[in-house]
């Protein structure tokens, strides 16, 4: 199954879901390393999801360059649509 998350809602829901988090406590501007379930195992966890519902590769160099949820929405909204 193909998961869109070009959409904000849809997005954090997922994020949510998959960092064992509450969709109310977490935003675009949350910095993801922030989470409490976030962990170096977790964000490959995370990335390799990511990956398998909407076919956009994130690599763990890319999250050492950016800090927020909304970053990643951007990253996979860009890649969805063939931008690097």
């Amino acid at each position: 199954m193909s998961l869109s998350l070009n959409e904000i809602e849809t997005f954090l829901d997922f994020t949510a879901s998959e960092l064992s988090i509450s969709k109310n406590s977490i935003s675009l501007e949350t910095r993801f390393r922030n989470v409490p379930s976030w962990s170096s195992l977790n964000a490959l966890i995370y990335i390799s999801r990511i990956n398998e519902e909407t076919n956009v590769l994130i690599t763990s160099g890319d999250l050492a360059g950016i800090d927020s949820l909304g970053d990643i929405f951007k990253m996979i909204k860009e890649r969805k649509n063939g931008h690097k």
